[in-house]
């Protein structure tokens, strides 16, 4: 039996066309059950999980002990370069709300032991000037809390503790601006 030319070409590409959309339909599937529902900087409103870490004086920080306050909560690593980019906004605006009541600003150093150390890390904020609030992750226990999959990401909690904001990767200066004023006059 003698297939026609055409029709092997038409089936061809009908198989084509029925692989890339079963490849389509699953990836939507399961994006949608691997990438968290606050991703690249979506309005999130659930109370924000609470810990305890170690800062870099050895004392006890708790999460919680920031309410009344809204808090930037960033998780990075010093090997990171997209976190890199960003900490001297973050550290600019640590700063610019130091000692104040209105915002604080705290930087989680998912201290893992390995490819990042207390030394590692306390060293490239050393040697850099920076003079942020950093909590070390050193067990997991926020990274956890928070179902941080990627680096940076940054929350973004309102005075009475909960997530208003998140966003997935690296902050430009203007964006971390612009999220931190509607955090700061949102009606809660």
């Amino acid at each position: 039996m003698k297939i026609n030319r055409n029709v092997l070409t038409f089936i061809m590409i009908a198989a084509l066309v029925a692989v890339f959309a079963f490849i389509y339909y699953a990836y939507q599937e399961l994006s949608g059950k691997y990438l968290p529902d606050s991703a690249g900087g979506n309005t999130v409103y659930e109370e924000a999980p609470d810990f305890t870490l170690t800062n870099i004086n050895g004392e006890e920080v708790t999460l919680s002990d920031y309410r009344g306050k809204a808090v930037i909560l960033n998780f990075w690593a010093s090997w990171c370069p997209p976190c890199r980019s960003e900490m001297g906004y973050f550290d600019e605006l640590s700063n610019e709300y130091e000692g104040g009541d209105e915002l604080a600003v705290l930087m989680v150093n998912l201290t893992d032991g390995g490819q990042e150390t207390v030394e590692t890390a306390s060293s490239y904020l050393e040697v850099n000037g920076f003079t942020l609030d950093v909590l070390f992750d050193t067990e997991g226990t926020a990274a956890s809390l928070y179902s941080v999959s990627s680096i940076p990401v940054t929350y973004f909690i309102d005075k009475d503790g909960y997530i208003r904001q998140t966003n997935v990767g690296a902050m430009e200066k203007q964006t971390l601006r612009m999220e931190v004023t509607k955090l700061l006059t949102s009606e809660q």
